[in-house]
């Protein structure tokens, strides 16, 4: 009966989270789409790619699930919500993994709702543009689906458990390792986590069969998931003959502290309002657990599993603060997203603890925390409307539309940040106007994209490059061979130019 109510509230809480997931994807979150978050929607609607365009570390598992939505606007929306159902969903699956014996429904649930006190920068981030929610979801899913059950390894004790259920165990390892194709860096996160997971369990007295089993399904199928991720690093760009590698390679060990020093004050000072929420939920589940005197026995294991997590999460910080290609990103904040998620169960999880063992609140609290998702998502994104998501997709992309779709340009040349948006909205008025030209951007990342523009190079090509932007747009011209340029006309917010003779 417990097992079937547990299930039923897993299953109500999932729902809340897609339920949330909608309510962000119609609400404000898209007035800060920028040019990263809008690649992958080109990447889906000009040409697919396995990884984000010129480069080899996300894996564009969301856009090639977008791809049979062809209209601008609704492919966007697909992809957002993907990323935000996953985003939300791994703290859930985060709590089952390693609260599996406790109420981890009410702190997965309780996670996620206050998740929208993180700031609203943070936010974007993680739910609708980084890969870390996605690939968290994704491994963590599979793990769930082939780690042994308690009564199978009771059961059947050995390595006979370990293959008892092989399409589950193959469907898992099928997860982990797309979600190595996403982010190739997750299993890093992971495998601490299980290390520290299985040490708490053994601390608390679980049977040694039971934690063996579980650590080996865990390491091994992340084992697999990362050796699958450096594969994708090392072969893509082999086999197109991208020479923009990831420079994965850690920074000399004499910089480490310095290194993380800084990327751990970036973080801690973005977090604003964040600290507190989480320092207070953690504060009030440790002071209730210590001052009734019934629930007193559980608060090691409480602590501990909330140790577990940080631990984790400081592992992964310091493996990714001592990585080049982070300090060549000035430390930001976004690549320490995972261990973030992992505090941030930390927190809830103890206030989660107290909760579940107040007999008396612990139902009322159980509902009300599945209630507490979409509430907590409609009080930062606002009601639904779609209106309001174009009002804020036309004032995020849309600043250079008018004078592009009036110049009738074939390209947009100029810095990353503007091409993108530019080409994406303007691409999008011209399908509602039924105006099927296409349009396509000349910056950092227009590779893929060479063989649908370049047969036309010539003098009736026309380029809109962004006013102020000559110096990037000079750049790209002369890097694909459209130098030099004549200046056709100048409107408002773009300089039309022409190739001067035909390029070889």
């Amino acid at each position: 009966m417990l097992a079937r109510t547990r299930r039923l509230r897993a299953v109500l809480l999932f729902a809340a989270v897609a339920a949330a997931a909608v309510l962000v994807d119609l609400g404000s979150m898209h007035r800060l789409e920028q040019g990263d978050s809008i690649v992958p929607v080109l990447v889906s609607l000009q040409r697919w790619t396995p990884f984000y365009w010129d480069q080899e570390r996300y894996g564009m598992l969301v856009p090639l699930l977008a791809m049979p939505v062809r209209d601008p606007l609704w492919n966007l929306l697909v992809q957002r919500f993907l990323l935000v159902l996953a985003g939300l969903a791994a703290l859930p699956l985060l709590a089952r993994h390693v609260l599996p014996d406790r109420d981890w429904p009410l702190a997965g649930g309780l996670a996620a709702a206050l998740l929208f006190a993180a700031p609203e920068v943070w936010r974007f981030e993680y739910l609708g543009d980084q890969p870390y929610g996605l690939s968290l979801a994704l491994a963590l899913a599979g793990l769930a689906l082939a780690e042994p059950l308690h009564e199978e390894v009771l059961a059947r004790p050995g390595v006979q458990t370990l293959f008892a259920h092989p399409a589950r165990l193959a469907t898992g390892l099928a997860l982990v390792i797309a979600a190595h194709w996403v982010n190739a860096a997750t299993g890093v996160l992971l495998v601490a986590l299980a290390g520290a997971r299985a040490a708490v369990d053994a601390l608390e007295g679980d049977p040694a069969a039971e934690i063996r089993a579980r650590l080996a399904v865990d390491v091994g199928l992340l084992a697999a998931g990362l050796a699958a991720g450096q594969a994708f690093l090392h072969l893509w760009p082999a086999a197109t003959g991208n020479p923009l590698r990831l420079h994965a390679s850690p920074l000399p060990p004499g910089e480490w502290p310095r290194a993380w020093s800084a990327f751990l004050g970036n973080a801690w000072r973005e977090a604003g309002v964040w600290r507190a929420a989480l320092g207070g939920c953690a504060a009030a589940g440790v002071a209730t657990l210590a001052a009734v005197p019934r629930l007193r026995p559980a608060l090691p294991g409480a602590v501990l599993r909330a140790a577990a997590l940080c631990l984790a999460a400081l592992a992964y910080a310091l493996f990714a603060g001592s990585l080049r290609w982070v300090e060549e990103n000035a430390f930001h904040w976004r690549y320490l997203a995972p261990s973030a998620v992992l505090v941030h169960l930390a927190g809830a999880s103890l206030l989660a603890e107290a909760l579940a063992r107040l007999r008396t609140v612990a139902r009322p609290l159980a509902a009300a925390a599945v209630a507490l998702v979409p509430a907590a998502a409609l009080a930062v994104s606002g009601v639904p409307s779609l209106a309001r998501v174009r009002a804020d997709l036309d004032a995020a992309a849309g600043r250079l539309t008018p004078d592009v779709l009036a110049a009738r340009c074939d390209l947009v040349a100029g810095s990353y940040w503007s091409v993108w948006p530019a080409v994406w909205h303007a691409g999008l008025v011209r399908r509602e106007r039924g105006d099927g030209r296409g349009l396509w951007g000349i910056s950092h990342r227009s590779n893929p994209t060479l063989d649908a523009w370049g047969a036309r190079r010539g003098p009736a090509l026309r380029v809109c490059v962004p006013v102020g932007e000559d110096a990037d747009a000079e750049r790209w011209l002369r890097a694909y061979h459209l130098w030099p340029v004549r200046e056709l006309e100048r409107r408002g917010t773009v300089s039309v130019r022409a190739p001067a003779a035909p390029a070889p």
